[in-house]
């Protein structure tokens, strides 16, 4: 449970409508939210450097910079979560979203109500879970090279190095992991990340898969962890042993 003294969550709204960034500043601040409002891409820079944010609402189309490739630059180094703003609902702009590691993808005119739940569920997937004074148990899940924290919701190689995931990639490599050596179909996979990712489309799953091989297998062209099973959908290949370790805090 956050304590009292617990800092607001830190909201930062990057587009360039000044009376939409007004409302839906205004929206969450009743809900006692910190919100940083910027018009562009520098202004975005500008204040990563002063205060980082626990998420940030990115419009696609900016006048000093394209929103897709924003979105992949702060993925190189930096796992805040994100939510694309755009006036454009389609296939591809979910793809490149999906591709450059959006969290979410929320189409304008929308619904302020919506994006709040939109805000609360980024929210609520991607920050760790606070470890209380006693020790408390962390599930893990191991296979090859990695232990994927289930509860931390981390995934780290065996050398220690942490692996970025967003939240849509964790929850698929979990639904993989947890059911290893099971074929899932596409309409599986979806079925388990559909109330955590964007509004499911065909491609999503393959986009998603993609991303994951590029992290974690050796050759991703030559897959030996996720395997595609044709006319049965992918599974994960490899052993994978369950683990319940325990941690303390300080």
């Amino acid at each position: 449970m956050a304590s009292m003294a617990e800092d607001p969550v830190h909201i930062l709204i990057v587009d360039d409508d000044d009376a939409m960034r007004g409302l839906v500043a205004t929206m969450l601040g009743r809900h006692r939210m910190h919100v940083t409002e910027v018009a562009d891409g520098a202004g975005l820079a500008d204040a990563l450097a002063k205060k980082p944010p626990d998420l940030i609402l990115l419009d696609v189309g900016l006048p000093d910079a394209d929103g897709f490739a924003l979105l992949r630059e702060l993925r190189a180094d930096n796992p805040v979560p994100v939510i694309m703003l755009t006036g454009h609902d389609t296939a591809i702009d979910r793809v490149l979203g999906l591709e450059f590691g959006a969290d979410d993808y929320v189409t304008k005119p929308f619904e302020p109500r919506e994006l709040l739940a939109r805000i609360k569920n980024v929210l609520r997937r991607c920050q760790g879970v606070t470890v209380s004074d006693v020790r408390a148990p962390v599930h893990q899940l191991s296979f090859g090279d990695f232990i994927l924290n289930v509860t931390e919701r981390r995934l780290n190689h065996v050398d220690g190095q942490e692996i970025e995931l967003t939240s849509g990639e964790f929850d698929l490599l979990f639904a993989l992991a947890d059911a290893a050596n099971r074929p899932l179909s596409r309409d599986q996979l979806l079925d388990q990340i559909r109330s955590r990712e964007w509004a499911p489309f065909d491609r999503s799953i393959d986009v998603l898969i993609g991303r994951l091989r590029a992290k974690i297998e050796p050759d991703r062209r030559n897959p030996t962890i996720i395997k595609t099973l044709r006319n049965a959908g992918y599974a994960m290949v490899v052993p994978v042993r369950r683990m319940t370790a325990n941690i303390k805090s300080g």
